[in-house]
This record gives structure tokens, sequence and C-alpha cells, in this order.
């Protein structure tokens, strides 16, 4: 970590800030793009193995501090995989477009993946920041696609000064997200029920 802290939000009555955990999910293992062609992507389900990682994964988020909060891409395979999460803790699915996959180039966008890239974190962390205000001290889920977990970890880095091996994830993987203030001071990697952890 680089840099130094700055203290621009709550704190507790002795001083201490208050840390907001963001769980960043990728989505879980859905049907082929194949398999669903000619169908709209949107609506594109999780696979058998994808339905048993995110039952897995419910297990493993209920673990530790309580979680206020479920934020998902309105795409059905993200909203799949926090389902079983929403039934264990009886949370509604909220969905917010910031968290969609892009289908689209934005109107800037002249061909130059960079240029979509840095978009897409942008649109990202404004959620996460406003996320962030609204559950100050509090752990929230976010679940969201392969193209955006990178994107806004990426920007991350760069502004916050995180220290990671990488800004990716398989599906069913998440990061745990530590923010004091505005700030992401930690990110810790959980990989996905089926993958063996990092080296």
């Amino acid at each position: 970590m680089t840099g130094t802290l700055l203290h621009d939000g709550s704190a507790d009555h002795d001083g201490r800030r208050r840390v907001t955990r963001i769980e960043l999910v990728r989505h879980a293992k859905a049907h082929s793009r194949d398999r669903w062609w000619g169908k709209p992507d949107r609506q594109r389900p999780l696979s058998e193995a994808g339905i048993d990682q995110a039952r897995t994964l419910a297990r493993h988020l209920c673990q530790g501090q309580p979680i206020s909060a479920l934020y998902s891409s309105p795409f059905v395979r993200c909203t799949e995989t926090l389902q079983p999460l929403a039934q264990a803790t009886g949370l509604p699915i909220v969905c917010e477009e910031a968290l969609a996959e892009v289908t689209a180039l934005p109107m800037l966008d002249d061909g130059d993946g960079w240029i979509a890239s840095a978009w897409l974190g942008g649109r990202t962390v404004a959620l996460v920041n406003e996320l962030v205000r609204k559950h100050d001290g509090e752990r929230v889920v976010l679940c969201t696609h392969g193209d955006v977990v990178p994107a806004l970890m990426a920007l991350l880095v760069g502004r916050d000064g995180l220290e990671i091996e990488s800004v990716r994830l398989r599906k069913g993987g998440r990061f745990s997200l530590d923010f004091e203030g505005l700030r992401c001071v930690a990110a810790t990697f959980s990989p996905a029920p089926t993958e063996r952890t990092r080296g």
C-alpha cells in the first residue's frame, strides 16, 4: 500500500475507521454461448455446475460479518448466482445496470479497447463509491461479469495503490474489498468453489 490513508468518512466513537466490505463476485458458470445462440444473452442462465457453485458460494459468504445488501447485474446468470444467498439471508437482489456486461461500446470509443475499459471502470467505481457511502461499516455483495471485474480492479490499483497479483477472476471467484472512507485499503482473493487456491 502506498500513499497516505484519507480519513474522509465516518469513524467509530473511539476514532478508529469503520471498514466497509464489498464482496465482488464474478457470476458462476453459465450455459455456453453456442448453446444459447439466437437467444437474448441477458437471459442466459447458469449451468448445472454453476448452480452448484452458487450454492457453495452462498455457504461461504454466510460466514463472518452479516450481509446487509445484495446487488447484481441484471443479467440472469448474475441474479441466479446470488439466488441461494438471497434465500439464505432473506435479502432482495437489487439489479444495477452499472454492473452489467458491455454489449455495445460507448459512443466515444473509436475501436480502442483501452477507452472502453476506462469507461467501464469509471462507471463501476462510481456505483461502488455510492454503495460504500450508503453502507458505511457494513458488508455487501456485488455480482458482475468477467469484463467488469478487471476494469474496476485496475482502476482501484491505480487510484488507491492496491497490491494484488491479478485483477481477473474465474467464474464464481471473488475479491473481498475493504474500504476506509472511499479508499480501498485491501483486496483479498477467494477462488471459485471448484478452483484451487492460487499458488
